[in-house]
């Protein structure tokens, strides 16, 4: 549910207030936080005796939220879909974080946020308006505590120590399936010391978990830093075999003290790229293409083998300087970041190999990169008319150069990308309208190949749906839609389009050795047909024959 998140805030902004021992009586509307800006009305009380939600705890809601003159602008009653959300982390307005932590269970009541605690100066278009005040009748359904991790009471988790955000610009507080984490643990059977691990801590992925399922469940629920007291049903420790190894009976209920000391985020990119941080940066803003980049890196094949190493080494993304995998990576670093990237053949050297025979042939290699500084090429929305155009048409060109290349795919993405520097064009005169206008349409034409020679005939279609919706007269639109729809066997649209193209050009020679080629496919389809039925009428006649002999043959009763 978009409208109530906010990403200019963090997580620091939104810790729940101390209420001090406000009473919130049915009826009466009071102030929930001392400036007044966010207050609260009950309609119905809630359960007293089950307490209120705590920060992280996922609380489960349903709500209709409305401006001030009634306008409603979002209601998870009108989907009949219950919103949930981790209370306290920043995950929507801070209205919500600091309203809902007051509520109890069963509790509606309305919350009104003034701007800065909803959407503020920039409000939500194009529903909610800037500056906005809005009220938000809210229905607390129920909570599941950060305490009991998995509802059941397997794993009962206690904080000790919280923990930290690893930084501003990273977008998850919580450790993924697929990241390193760096853990210190220490496992008790009563009161008595079982099990340890070093000082150091033991590293092992979350997906992989570690020792026992408890840790598994524990460590995505951590924060870098945060240590935390497990108390553990049988099933999530030894279970039922217990570990005598470790002198740990069977069925042994279990405690624990777990710190997460560090992890290191993995992501995947293009499929199969992984990127595994070493060190993260703060802040959000990454290179785009056409950026200029300094960064240092050392190359291996998967033995260990040096193959290249760079200091301080500068080049321009997205611009065929580097091989495309590193070109990717380098795209997702901020300032400062250092990543251990693992970038398959198809995204490296590919089946030839390279570096003068370095890199052997479909090698998988790995770059360790560290990027140093970058500066941005400019967004569309930063150029004048002049600039915009120069950017498609450099974008164009590189389409071409890896069209040429037979890179279909990558061809695509650049003439794509080319469009989108002329979709807004009310910078441009009327004389610059009409050359964007023969971009676009030169980029879509050049789409519509790159799809024939992939044979992703569909969106070869769409590509000249786009150039003919401006010139319905274009004879490669025509051309290449009639070859798309030829390889689709959609043979009448196919013949419309070719004699639409020979009445636009009746010399075309491409349209002429394309008809002749259809009549046959047609001819060849019309007599496959033909014998088709030819055989099923064939069939219906014995059988009906076979009948007719059997009635003669039949005694009469």
């Amino acid at each position: 549910m978009d409208q109530l998140h906010f990403e200019d805030l963090g997580p620091e902004d939104f810790y729940p207030p101390e209420d001090g021992g406000v009473v919130f009586n049915v009826g009466e509307e009071t102030n929930v936080t001392p400036d007044g800006g966010l207050k609260k009305k009950v309609l119905k009380k809630g359960a007293s005796e089950g307490g209120r939600p705590e920060q992280g705890d996922k609380v489960v809601v349903h709500y209709t939220g409305t401006l001030l003159d009634g306008t409603k602008f979002d209601s998870s009653r009108d989907r009949d879909d219950p919103f949930s959300f981790d209370l306290g982390t920043g995950s929507v307005i801070k209205g919500w974080d600091q309203g809902v932590c007051t509520m109890e269970k069963g509790e509606v009541c309305v919350l009104t946020c003034a701007p800065e605690y909803a959407y503020g100066a920039r409000g939500s278009p194009p529903t909610i308006p800037a500056n906005a005040t809005l009220q938000f009748e809210v229905e607390l359904l129920h909570w599941i505590s950060t305490k009991d991790l998995l509802g059941d009471g397997g794993v009962i988790k206690e904080i000790e120590q919280e923990g930290f955000a690893l930084g501003s610009g990273y977008e998850h507080e919580h450790p993924k399936e697929k990241d390193e984490v760096l853990v210190k643990y220490t496992l008790y059977c009563g009161d008595e010391e079982m099990v340890s691990s070093s000082d150091e801590g033991v590293e092992f992925t979350v997906k992989s978990g570690h020792l026992i399922p408890a840790f598994g469940v524990a460590v995505p629920k951590m924060k870098k830093g945060e240590i935390a007291m497990l108390d553990i049903a049988p099933q999530y420790g030894f279970g039922e075999a217990g570990n005598q190894e470790k002198n740990i009976p069977a069925n042994a209920k279990l405690r624990a003290r777990i710190h997460l000391l560090d992890w290191k985020p993995v992501k995947v990119i293009e499929d199969s790229i992984v990127i595994k941080h070493l060190s993260l940066s703060d802040g959000y803003q990454k290179p785009n293409e056409g950026a200029k980049v300094k960064v240092t890196f050392n190359a291996k094949l998967e033995d260990g083998t040096v193959f290249e190493e760079k200091s301080n080494f500068e080049f321009v993304t997205d611009d065929g300087q580097v091989i495309p995998g590193l070109d990717r990576v380098v795209m997702e670093l901020k300032k400062g970041e250092k990543v251990l990237a693992t970038i398959p053949p198809e995204h490296a050297f590919g089946s030839e190999g390279g570096l003068e025979g370095k890199v052997p042939p479909n090698a998988t290699v790995t770059y360790e990169i560290d990027l140093i500084e970058f500066e941005n090429a400019k967004e569309s929305y930063e150029m004048d008319a002049k600039e915009m155009m120069e950017a498609a048409l450099t974008f164009k060109e590189k389409g071409n150069a890896y069209f040429k290349q037979g890179n279909y795919k990558v061809a695509m993405q650049k003439y794509g990308k080319a469009v989108k520097y002329l979709e807004f064009d009310q910078k441009y005169t009327e004389e610059e309208k009409r050359a964007a206008k023969k971009v676009k349409m030169a980029c879509w034409n050049n789409e519509a190949q790159c799809g024939l020679k992939t044979k992703a005939y569909d969106g070869a279609k769409k590509s000249c749906n786009k150039v003919l919706a401006m010139d319905s007269q274009n004879i490669k639109a025509l051309y290449r839609r009639a070859q798309s729809y030829i390889a689709t066997k959609d043979y009448i649209e196919a013949s419309t389009d070719l004699k639409n193209a020979l009445l636009v050009d009746p010399n075309c020679k491409e349209a002429k050795v394309e008809m002749k080629r259809l009549l046959k496919l047609q001819a060849e389809y019309n007599n496959k047909q033909k014998k088709l039925y030819a055989n099923m009428f064939g069939k219906m006649s014995k059988m009906d024959t076979k009948d007719k002999e059997e009635n003669k043959e039949a005694p009469s009763a």
